[in-house]
């Protein structure tokens, strides 16, 4: 028996997300196909083929649900097997990454006139992120059909004013919100303290915040992948980069299979990104290293899509994970065939570079520029956040960010 689920972008249905004994085809719509300037959903499915199978379809719409272990417990709760991907984005496919929805047939007409929220009491908003281990994403909940990809826990939402809402039937969440890990609690400062000197150091970050429910703190982020025009929501389409050179996501990591850092650096390329979009994809590598961040595997970069074309998207899920002992210290993209972050030296940085199409003097000119911010800035900066947003953390973030500056000082 075939299944069907419509599948939009930007509001417009564009073709089907077709399911038979599991296996799925994607198909664009004659209408779709026929306007002028239709774009693709993804960079791998092309409008030059109306129908797409395999690999390609597989990894551009997994990608588009939680990972790992978040898609299990998600799965177990809504009792489907958590390797079928059409039904879970046939409950949770309304609202994902970037402007796609994907809506059964019955549930037609994509969205409603005006947008729909369910406003959460401070209570309620504690139980929800309370419960996000045993209920990831709030699955299941009447009129919530949202995904968020990812392996960590989360709540995707709204928030209007200070209280947080849930949208429903199609309305666009805005933002996203981490609780601490449990095995590491201090995360939720990790990662702000990581954005906000990412910003601090003129890198395009996702806008984030510390939001307290109950006295507990939550790290959260405004959506990217959203704007307000004309007092309304619209979603602007993303990709990551597993979706874009087509790997699934349970091949995310180097070490898995997954896409190298070249791949990365050629992906820019192909997509004919401008150059200060190359640099500030390098600029990031560097400020990763820097921070010690081991997890920056290719779902932590995407593309979005603007009318003057495609452009690399801000960073987001920016942490130290050199901060934690009980994780062992290596990068998820290897540098010159090195992963463990003592390994790294300038020269291997160089040497990367080469190979990616970047001169010697560029690599060494945005080295010596992060690192004369970082001299400038570091200390300062932890001291005002241990004023405002206080954690124990920071210490040994800012001494492992020394450490790794030293390490690149040397010529």
């Amino acid at each position: 028996m075939m299944e069907t689920l419509y599948v939009y972008l930007h509001g417009v249905r564009v073709g089907s997300l077709l399911s038979e004994k599991g296996r799925l085809k994607f198909i664009y719509e004659d209408d779709y196909l026929n306007q002028p300037g239709a774009t693709a959903l993804s960079y791998t499915l092309p409008t030059e083929e109306k129908e797409h199978r395999g690999g390609n379809v597989i990894s551009f719409f997994s990608n588009l649900l939680p990972d790992e272990g978040v898609r299990t417990r998600a799965a177990h709760y809504l009792g489907i097997s958590p390797g079928n991907i059409f039904a879970l984005l046939k409950r949770i496919g309304e609202d994902c990454a970037g402007a796609v929805a994907l809506v059964p047939p019955e549930r037609e007409p994509i969205g409603t006139p005006t947008e729909e929220y369910r406003a959460l009491t401070e209570d309620e908003a504690h139980e929800v992120l309370r419960n996000l281990p045993e209920r990831p994403l709030c699955v299941g909940a009447a009129g919530v059909h949202i995904s968020g990809a990812g392996a960590q826990d989360k709540l995707v939402a709204c928030l209007r004013g200070s209280t947080l809402a849930l949208p429903l039937n199609g309305t666009p969440s805005t933002h996203i919100i981490k609780p601490g890990m449990e095995r590491f609690p201090e995360s939720v400062f990790n990662e702000f303290y990581c954005m906000k000197l990412a910003q601090a150091c003129g890198i395009h970050t996702a806008d984030c915040d510390i939001l307290r429910v109950k006295g507990i703190p939550y790290y959260i982020t405004t959506r990217y992948d959203r704007t307000r025009v004309a007092g309304k929501w619209k979603r602007l389409h993303q990709e990551d980069f597993c979706q874009l050179l087509g790997f699934e996501p349970t091949v995310k990591y180097e070490s898995e299979g997954g896409p190298r850092l070249l791949q990365c650096f050629q992906l820019l390329r192909d997509l004919e990104l401008p150059a200060s979009d190359v640099i500030e994809f390098l600029r990031r590598i560097l400020f990763i290293f820097l921070i010690g961040n081991g997890d920056a595997h290719a779902k932590n970069f995407s593309i979005l899509y603007q009318e003057e074309g495609a452009r690399l998207a801000p960073a987001y899920d920016l942490l130290s994970t050199t901060v934690y002992r009980n994780l062992p210290p290596r990068l998820a993209m290897k540098i010159e065939g090195r992963n463990n972050f003592n390994w790294i030296s300038r020269a291997k940085l160089l040497r990367m570079g080469s190979k990616a199409g970047l001169t010697e003097r560029l690599v060494n000119t945005e080295i010596d520029k992060l690192i004369r911010q970082l001299d400038k800035k570091l200390h300062t900066f932890t001291s005002k956040l241990r004023q405002t947003e206080p954690s124990p953390v920071y210490e040994s973030l800012e001494s492992g960010i020394q450490q790794r500056m030293q390490q690149l000082k040397h010529h």
